[in-house]
């Protein structure tokens, strides 16, 4: 019983073994496999019961679905191994040259950002909480704000946008929003507008918090992203 169980061993880690061999096999002779470059979509179907690694599969894959890859691949005829090399260096040149652009597109706006900085000063002037009122037919709360503008640059503005963010004493955001503002500012002027209104969504902390918070417990941060100029031109954060 001993002997026989030892000989079952013996023949299945035999034939275990050449599974692997004959699927080591296989993966070299793809691998190895010359492939007309402007075909390998169709080799690579026909290839299916090769194992292969989820990093080279995933790589073959990619460049199957590139459509402009016969165009760019280095030779009418390669390997699978060189297909492999070259989707690698591809991958890692794209990553630079991603990066590199990431780079500069920071850079950008960081400069951008130093320039939009000083250029518009926003205050906010008064805040109304105005409860509904049926008799009034205003069947929902809301709060006022009533902001002013000062162009602090030397050139006319047509209009900007930014992000205002309402901050309490210890510095925590109460309230935020984007605001677009269609006011021409002549150089250093200051203008204020018409109150904008909030209605109020009482199960909203933030809308709460800003129909609670006294006007001089609150900070209001803005940040500009967007400038258009009298002049025609444009300043912006998003915008080359």
């Amino acid at each position: 019983m001993r002997a026989s169980r030892w000989t079952t061993n013996v023949v299945c880690a035999g034939l275990l073994g050449a599974v692997l061999s004959g699927c080591k096999s296989r993966e070299d002779a793809f691998r190895a496999a010359k492939v007309p470059v402007i075909r390998f979509d169709s080799v690579l179907k026909a290839a299916h019961s090769v194992r292969l690694s989820l990093a080279d599969a995933r790589l073959l894959l990619g460049v199957a679905a590139d459509s402009g890859f016969a165009l760019k691949a280095p030779h009418d005829t390669m390997t699978v191994t060189d297909i492999l090399a070259w989707a690698r260096a591809e991958q890692a040149r794209k990553a630079q040259v991603n990066a590199a652009a990431l780079a500069a597109e920071r850079a950008r706006r960081d400069s951008v950002q130093k320039v939009l900085e000083p250029l518009v000063v926003v205050t906010v002037v008064k805040k109304t909480y105005l409860p509904r009122d049926p008799d009034s037919e205003q069947y929902e709360d809301y709060i006022s704000l009533a902001f002013a503008y000062q162009n602090k640059g030397e050139k006319a503005i047509r209009a900007f946008q930014g992000d205002a963010t309402f901050l309490d004493t210890f510095g925590d955001s109460i309230y935020s929003a984007h605001l677009k503002v269609d006011l021409p500012l002549t150089a250093g002027q200051t203008r204020r507008e018409p109150a904008r209104i909030v209605r109020v969504n009482p199960f909203r902390l933030a809308h709460q918090r800003l129909r609670d918070t006294p006007l001089d417990k609150m900070k209001l941060v803005w940040e500009t992203s967007d400038v258009l100029f009298a002049d025609g031109t444009r300043l912006s954060l998003t915008a080359p």
